[in-house]
């Protein structure tokens, strides 16, 4: 107790003093954070703070929120905020995760997850995407939850909302305000939220984010509050595995980034909306269960006025089940297409700007195999898109509706990982700094032989925070897991000058799994990283299918092995960063690549080659790539893609000799070279791509030498291009947006 105790004072001292010497005044008040000088430059610090007084999980890259210097009370009897902010702070500055035990966390305030700015070591202040806050919940038992107190202070008026909990990035223009396209990395996994009583005014989370960003495996109970969460994730970020019970708004997604994405959602008992959407581009919301008893409309869409491409929505695998008279279960203010959509109980099951597009039927079910309705805007600076629905090249006059019969819906496929997802926690599992494997990483040691042996034992396999540096690939067996600690934490990278990475012609993967069918092998919470020095290292080799899953994995190219302040000259990255063959297949979630130079015409973010599938990406974000395409599926069958975002001027996505490709959803500042398209399709049958709309980019915004292009006059490039051998090319208008691209037949019937 003593001990504690004179722990607890020293804390103090320590968490209000400024991090280190030679920092700026901002720097002092926690906005820029100090260079990182190793073992990577302007990366991750590998010390161990002494003040944490669980060094078990510490040495893992974990600040136990529980333990000392802040005492957060699992028992839920002390109010825990200021402790758990602390911890939030304090994990963030030094790049740890701020872990919660099992138990509940009584707080009366905002937590204020605040990701700050950096200082590169060339002296440039940027976002601090590797400086992010990460809330993570143990797996050891029951999930972890933090509960507003009731009546907490400032809770109590819905006209005036509250966040109990509140992600948001520093802006570089002002760091006293937010900047969501820099919000990158922060998440909250694995933890639940309860809202107490007399706190109408609520909001459980806020988090509008970006790149590896995003709230999964969450229960929220909003029963006493307002809304469950605001703000979507897309740009390579997405919100997943998610339930809200009860209040106002279930998901006020009127702020989003761009090609917000959506998995695995249950809506239960909200009393006015269950999803609110007004964001930038198209919302794509899968596997969503939805079930109300107020009149509704359980979800609505609506446009803006400053701009042409908001509030369109994919929603893909959905029930909705209505229990009011004279209940409507959509409103769609902007494009809708809907796919395997189930509506029970609804007077109008859906409703559109010019009137009900669906009637409802209060005593059974409806199910709509599939529907695409167009809502064109209104003239925006003198341009004025559509939003047709086309099939085989002509537009579908009224759009497209196509009802199947039936009672009850047993259609709601799984869109998430296995409930036991591993973790540092699971039985069984191999942490390979431990004897007798002996990972060092620390970035100069050469860790293959410990963690190839590790993974070659069967057993599962715990990266805990550490650049690991390789001297060959790794070869996943069969069924294997892999996982880390985060996706900026734990790192696995080439070891520099050697041999098996020399070639960049023939480049070779970090990470390469076993090509079995019907194996679950998992990779997750991890970086795959490549300096730009090491062209003839590739990120990832995916051949694994079945239900494989690869989760909030980033593939980095940067920062440079010196740092930015010695860039060194890279060498032209001429194969795919990722390539998936074989039996490549699975579920991928948040999968996003932005660098933009050097590439050669080969060169591409992602490359899906001849492979059956099924694969699912639930957001997908190449963007920025100066090679042919950011993304190409070549001959390849059954790839779906839930949200997918780009910028820059090249293809977002290349589509050659395949067969039932689906993208549902696109986004993003992306503008084609004149005369060219965002989307190529070439030789290509059974492709569906729905809501493809962009934020206009227009000429003089940009250059073709900033990362992500320049600006094209949207009246001079085309949005999709088909090619098809004998045959004349087919191009959408410059200023046609379309509701639903089709070229059939569709699962080999007409759609």
């Amino acid at each position: 107790m003593v001990r504690r105790v004179c722990l607890f004072l020293v804390s103090v001292l320590f968490l209000s003093c400024p991090a280190g010497a030679g920092q700026n005044w901002a720097s002092d008040k926690g906005m820029v954070m100090p260079t990182v000088h190793g073992p990577v430059v302007d990366g991750i610090r590998l010390d161990i703070p002494r003040i944490l007084e669980n060094r078990r999980l510490a040495t893992l890259g974990y600040v136990d929120v529980s333990a000392g210097p802040f005492f957060a009370d699992p028992l839920g009897r002390r109010d825990s905020t200021d402790a758990i902010q602390r911890a939030v702070n304090f994990s963030r500055d030094h790049q740890l995760v701020c872990f919660f035990p099992q138990g509940e966390y009584l707080i009366s305030d905002t937590i204020r997850c605040v990701q700050p700015l950096y200082e590169r070591s060339n002296g440039k202040v940027l976002g601090a995407r590797l400086h992010p806050c990460v809330l993570v919940g143990s797996r050891a038992g029951k999930r972890p939850v933090i509960r507003l107190a009731a009546g907490s202070p400032g809770f109590g008026d819905a006209g005036n909302p509250k966040y109990v909990i509140h992600f948001w990035a520093r802006s570089t223009r002002d760091p006293h305000k937010p900047e969501p396209n820099i919000s990158m990395n922060q998440m909250l996994v694995n933890l639940d939220v309860v809202i107490g009583r007399e706190n109408s005014g609520a909001v459980a989370i806020r988090h509008r984010a970006a790149q590896g960003s995003g709230v999964q495996e969450c229960t929220i109970d909003a029963t006493h509050g307002f809304k469950g969460l605001e703000g979507g994730a897309g740009s390579g970020g997405l919100h997943a595995g998610l339930t809200v019970i009860g209040g106002a708004i279930g998901l006020d997604l009127v702020q989003t980034q761009p090609a917000p994405t959506i998995a695995g959602v249950t809506l239960v008992g909200q009393r006015k909306r269950a999803i609110v959407y007004a964001g930038r581009q198209a919302l794509s919301a899968v596997g969503v269960d939805i079930r109300m008893n107020g009149p509704g409309p359980a979800i609505e869409t609506r446009p803006v006025s400053w701009n042409p491409h908001h509030g369109q929505m994919s929603l893909v695998d959905a029930r909705l089940v209505m229990n009011h008279p004279e209940s409507t279960a959509i409103s769609a203010g902007s494009s809708l297409y809907l796919e395997n959509v189930f509506i029970k109980g609804a007077a109008i099951a859906v409703q559109g700007p010019g009137g009900v597009a669906v009637p409802g039927n209060t005593m059974n079910g409806r199910l709509i195999a599939r529907l695409a309705r167009g809502t064109s805007p209104p003239a925006w600076k003198g341009l004025r898109y559509t939003a047709p629905v086309l099939l085989d090249g002509d537009v579908v006059a009224g759009g497209l509706v196509r009802l199947s019969p039936g009672e009850s819906f047993e259609g709601l496929s799984d869109h998430l990982w296995p409930s036991d997802f591993p973790g540092f926690e699971t039985a069984g599992i191999i942490n390979v700094q431990h004897p007798p494997y002996n990972a060092v990483g620390d970035g100069r040691s050469d860790d293959h032989a410990a963690i190839q042996a590790a993974l070659d034992s069967g057993a599962p396999v715990f990266l805990p925070k550490g650049y690991y540096a390789l001297s060959r690939p790794l070869e996943l067996p069969p069924g294997a897991t892999l996982v880390g600690t985060a996706a900026h934490l734990s790192i696995l990278m080439p070891l520099a000058d050697t041999k098996a990475f020399a070639d960049a012609a023939h480049a070779a993967p970090l990470l390469r799994t076993s090509a079995g069918t019907e194996q679950g092998t998992i990779v997750a919470f991890l970086g795959l990283y490549t300096p730009p020095d090491t062209p003839g290292a590739t990120a990832l080799h995916w051949r694994c299918g079945g239900d494989s899953v690869l989760r909030a994995v980033t593939t980095a190219t940067s920062p440079p092995r010196g740092g930015h302040k010695r860039p060194g000259n890279p060498a032209t990255r001429a194969v795919p960063l990722v390539l998936v063959d074989g039996n490549g297949g699975g579920r991928w979630f948040g999968f996003h690549q932005e660098s933009w130079k050097p590439h050669g015409p080969g060169y591409r973010h992602l490359l899906i080659r001849e492979t059956q599938g099924p694969l699912d990406l639930y957001q997908c974000n190449p963007e920025h790539g100066r090679g042919e395409a950011n993304m190409e599926i070549r001959n390849a069958r059954n790839v779906r893609i839930f949200g997918l975002k780009g910028e820059g001027n090249r293809p977002i996505l290349l589509l050659s000799g395949s067969r039932g490709i689906r993208v549902y959803g696109y986004g993003g500042n992306g503008a084609a070279f004149e005369g060219n398209a965002l989307f190529e399709v070439r030789d290509s049958t059974d492709v569906i791509l729905a809501c493809l709309v962009d934020h206009p980019r227009l000429a003089g915004q940009g250059s073709d030498d900033f990362f992500a292009g320049r600006g094209v006059d949207p009246t001079l490039w085309h949005m999709v291009r088909e090619i098809t051998e004998g045959r004349k090319d087919r191009m959408t208008a410059p200023l046609v947006r379309p509701t639903a691209y089709i070229l059939g037949p569709i699962d080999g019937k007409r759609p």
